[in-house]
C-alpha cells in the first residue's frame, strides 16, 4: 500500500495551493489565467490545475503542467519547475504511460542532485524506484530505493526510513526473497511504533500478517492481521482498514474457521462500500460463495459468486483494456506480422467476452426456471399432500441437475478467464523482453566508445554532450593517441535506435582497422579508406544501400603545433584570436550513392595557438525543431550561443548548451541524436 500512496504524498507535500475559496470550480482557476497576475500567481495556478484535473483529466493536467513548466524555467523558479515535473510524471502515471513518468522524474532526480536538500533527493529516489518496479525492473527498483534509504539513515528521517522500508519490504515479497522481505517490514514495524505512527503501525503488521499468510504460519498471519485491525482508530474509514478486513476474513479461511471468516468477509464489504474499494468487495464475495458451498447452501453460494464475477468482468475488463491499449502504443516499432497477431488476439477476447455474456444469461434463465420450480411444489404441497413428496423428491432431483450444469458452467468461465490472463501476461513478457534487449545493446554500444577520462587527459579541456534521441544511438565518437599525434573524430550515421547503433559498431571498427592495425596518419587518406570499407561492408553494389555516415576528423600534432582537418558533410568551427572560422568538410557521405571517384576527402591544416576552441557537432543540434514558431535550431543560432559563452570553462559551456536544447526542445519529440564535442588548445 505505501508504495503507491507516497507518489502522492510527495505530490501533496511538496504543491503551493493557490488561496482561493474552498468552494470555487476548476473553471475559476482557469479565468484567473485569463487576467492580468504576477508570473509567480500564474505559475502557482497552473500547478493546482495539475494536480486537481490529474486523477479526472489527466490530459487536460498535462497540457496546463507543460504551461507552468515553461514558465517556471522562464523566471528561473527551479522549486517550482521540480514540483510540476514530479506532478507532469504523476499524470502521465495515471495514463499508465510509465516512461514518460520515468522521464519526468529522473529530470527531478537530476535537479535534486544539485540542491542541498537530501530529503527531497531521497523523495525523487523512491518515486524514481517506484516506477521501475512498474515496469519490471526489479534490480533497478532496489537500487534507488536502497540509495534513498542511505539518505534518509544519514539524515535521520525516521518516518521516511520506515516508507521506504515498507516499499523495499514489498519488492523483494514480488522476488520472492522472502526473507529479506519479513526482514524490512519487523524494521518498519519497530520504527513505527517507536514514532507512534498509527498509520505505519497497522500497515506494517499488516504486511507482516500478509507474509505468514502466503509463506509463513498461518495462526501467525491471524493474530498480526488482528493486531493490525486493532490498530487502525475505530471511527476511521480507509482503503487500508477495508483491506485489513478482508485480509484477515481470508487469513480465518485458511485456518478453516469458516464462521469468523464469513463474518469478517461480510464487514469488508460493508465497510468497502463506504469508500468504493471495489476490488475488496469481489474478493470478500468470491470467499463467502466459497464458505457457503463449503455449508451445502448452494443458493446463497451462486448469488455471492455472481456478484464477485460481475465485478470481475467490470475491473478486469477495465484494466485488460488500459494494459492492451499501452501495449499497443509500446510495440509500434515492431513488425506488421506481431501488429496482425496483436490484432487477432482482441478478436479472440472479445469472442470469448461474448461467450461469458452469453453464459451468464443461461444462468438467469436457470436461476428463473429454478425458482418457478420452488413456487410450483411450495404451492401444490397445501393443495395435495400425498403428492407432495414424490414432487418435492423429483424437483429436487432436477435442482442438483441444475446446479451440475452451474458449476460446470463456472469453472468453463474460469478457464476462459485464466486464457486471457496468460496472453496479457505473454503481450507483457514480450514487451518486457524487447526493453531488455535495447538496453543490453545500449550498454555493447557504451563499451566500445573511448574512455571519456582518457580523452580529457590529453587535451587542455574538453567536452562531450551526448543525448541519444532512443536508448542508443546513431552518432558516435573515436580517439586514439599515436605517439605525437592525436585523432578525435565525431560522426553521425545514418538513422538512429537500433539501425544507427550498428552502423556506430561497424565504423568503430573500421576505423581503429585503418588508423591502428594499418597505420594509417593521413586524415584525407583515413576518410577515403572509410569510404571504400563501408561500401565493401554494404555491399553496396548489389543492394543499392545509401547506408553511411557524415564525419569529421582531427589529427592534432603535438610537437609541430599543428591541427589536419578532414571532413565528409560535416564542419569544424575554430575560435582563434577574438575571430570564429567555419572550416567545412567535402559535401559527401562516407558510403551512399555518390560516385567514389567524386569521393576525394582533403586535408586542412591550421596551426595551433594559445587559446585555440574546436567544435563539433552532429547535425542533430541544429535541426531540432522548437522554439515558440517550430523551426530548427539553424547554425546562426549556435554560433550565436557559442560567442556569448566563449569565455567560459568548456565544462560549463556543456551545461549551456544542454540547457539552451532542452529549453529549445520544449514539449517536442527529439528529432535526431545529437552529439556535440568541445575541445580547448
Amino acid at each position: 500500500m505505501r508504495v503507491k500512496i507516497l507518489i502522492f504524498l510527495f505530490l501533496i507535500s511538496s504543491i503551493q495551493i493557490l488561496h482561493v475559496k474552498g468552494n470555487e470550480k476548476m473553471d475559476s482557476l482557469q479565468n484567473l489565467l485569463n487576467s492580468k497576475i504576477e508570473d509567480s500567481s500564474r505559475i502557482s495556478i497552473y500547478k493546482e490545475l495539475l494536480y486537481s484535473l490529474s486523477t479526472s483529466e489527466p490530459s487536460q493536467a498535462i497540457f496546463y503542467g507543460q504551461q507552468g513548466l515553461e514558465l517556471a524555467r522562464k523566471t528561473n523558479d527551479q522549486y517550482s519547475e521540480i514540483q510540476l515535473l514530479n506532478n507532469l510524471g504523476i499524470a502521465y502515471y495515471g495514463l499508465g504511460d510509465y516512461e514518460k513518468t520515468l522521464e519526468y522524474f529522473l529530470l527531478v532526480l537530476d535537479l535534486e542532485k544539485d540542491l542541498d536538500n537530501l530529503q527531497s533527493l531521497s523523495r525523487a529516489m523512491n518515486n524514481v524506484g517506484i516506477i521501475y518496479d512498474e515496469i519490471g525492473r526489479l534490480d533497478k527498483s532496489a537500487y534507488y530505493y536502497e540509495e534513498s534509504l542511505k539518505i534518509k539513515k544519514s539524515i535521520d528521517d525516521s518516518l521516511g526510513i520506515s516508507n521506504t522500508m515498507s516499499n523495499l519490504g514489498l519488492l523483494y515479497m514480488k522476488m520472492e526473497k522472502t526473507e529479506i522481505a519479513i526482514n524490512y517490514f519487523r524494521q518498519c514495524y519497530k520504527i513505527d511504533k517507536k514514532l507512534n505512527d498509527a498509520v505505519g503501525i497497522y500497515n506494517s503488521l499488516h504486511n507482516i500478517g500478509i507474509y505468514h499468510k502466503d509463506y509463513g504460519t498461518k495462526d501467525s498471519a491471524v493474530y498480526y492481521i488482528e493486531k493490525a485491525l486493532l490498530a487502525v482508530p475505530k471511527d476511521e474509514k480507509n482503503y487500508d482498514k477495508t483491506y485489513i478486513i478482508k485480509s484477515l476474513a481470508e487469513s480465518y479461511l485458511t485456518v478453516n474457521k469458516y464462521s469468523k471468516a464469513e463474518n469478517y468477509f461480510e464487514k469488508a464489504i460493508q465497510s468497502a462500500k463506504e469508500v468504493e474499494a471495489l476490488d475488496v468487495i469481489k474478493e470478500s464475495y468470491k470467499g463467502l460463495s466459497e464458505i457457503y458451498e463449503y455449508n451445502n447452501q448452494f443458493e446463497k453460494s451462486l448469488i455471492a459468486y455472481k456478484k464477485y464475477k460481475a465485478l470481475n468482468d467490470s475491473i478486469f475488463n477495465q484494466d485488460f483494456n488500459n494494459k492492451v491499449s499501452q501495449l499497443e502504443k509500446n510495440f509500434e516499432i515492431q513488425s506488421k506480422e506481431k501488429e496482425i497477431q496483436l490484432l487477432t488476439n482482441e478478436a479472440e477476447i472479445t469472442n470469448l467476452q461474448l461467450i461469458r455474456r452469453r453464459n451468464s444469461n443461461y444462468f438467469l434463465m436457470a436461476l428463473g426456471i429454478l425458482l418457478a420450480i420452488v413456487a410450483f411444489v411450495s404451492y401444490n404441497r397445501y393443495i395435495i399432500k400425498n403428492r407432495s413428496n414424490r414432487l418435492l423428491k423429483q424437483k429436487n432431483e432436477e435442482i442438483n441437475h441444475q446446479k451440475s450444469e452451474i458449476k460446470e458452467n463456472r469453472d468453463e468461465i474460469e478457464a476462459q478467464r485464466d486464457s486471457i490472463l496468460e496472453q496479457k501476461l505473454a503481450l507483457e513478457e514480450a514487451s518486457s523482453e524487447i526493453m531488455k534487449s535495447i538496453w543490453y545493446a545500449q550498454n555493447i554500444q557504451q563499451a566500445i566508445l573511448p574512455d571519456l577520462k582518457q580523452i580529457k587527459a590529453v587535451f587542455h579541456e574538453f567536452f562531450l554532450l551526448y543525448m541519444p534521441k532512443s536508448i542508443v544511438s546513431g552518432d558516435f565518437y573515436w580517439f586514439t593517441k599515436k605517439k605525437d599525434k592525436i585523432f578525435f573524430a565525431l560522426a553521425d550515421c545514418t538513422g538512429h535506435g537500433i539501425p544507427g547503433a550498428f552502423m556506430t559498431v561497424m565504423a568503430n571498427d573500421l576505423l581503429n582497422s585503418i588508423v591502428i592495425q594499418q597505420d594509417e596518419n593521413d586524415c584525407a587518406k583515413i576518410l577515403n579508406l572509410l569510404d571504400e570499407a563501408v561500401l565493401n561492408s554494404l555491399q553496396y553494389k548489389e543492394n543499392s544501400s545509401n547506408d553511411g555516415l557524415d564525419i569529421a576528423l582531427l589529427c592534432i600534432d603535438l610537437k609541430k603545433q599543428q591541427l589536419t582537418f578532414s571532413g565528409a558533410s560535416m564542419d569544424l568551427l575554430v575560435y582563434q584570436q577574438n575571430d570564429w572560422k567555419t572550416i567545412k568538410g567535402e559535401r559527401f557521405s562516407i558510403g551512399g550513392f555518390k560516385e567514389q571517384d567524386l569521393k576525394q576527402a582533403k586535408n586542412i591544416k591550421l596551426n595551433l595557438k594559445e587559446d585555440t576552441h574546436i567544435y563539433m557537432y552532429s547535425d542533430g543540434y541544429v535541426d531540432q525543431f522548437g522554439g515558440r514558431e517550430d523551426k530548427k535550431f539553424m547554425r546562426k543560432r549556435l554560433k550565436s550561443l557559442l560567442d556569448e559563452i566563449k569565455i567560459l570553462p568548456l565544462e560549463q559551456q556543456k551545461v549551456k548548451l544542454e540547457k539552451a536544447m532542452i529549453e529549445w526542445k520544449g514539449n517536442q519529440e527529439q528529432t535526431d541524436d545529437i552529439a556535440f564535442a568541445g575541445i580547448r588548445i
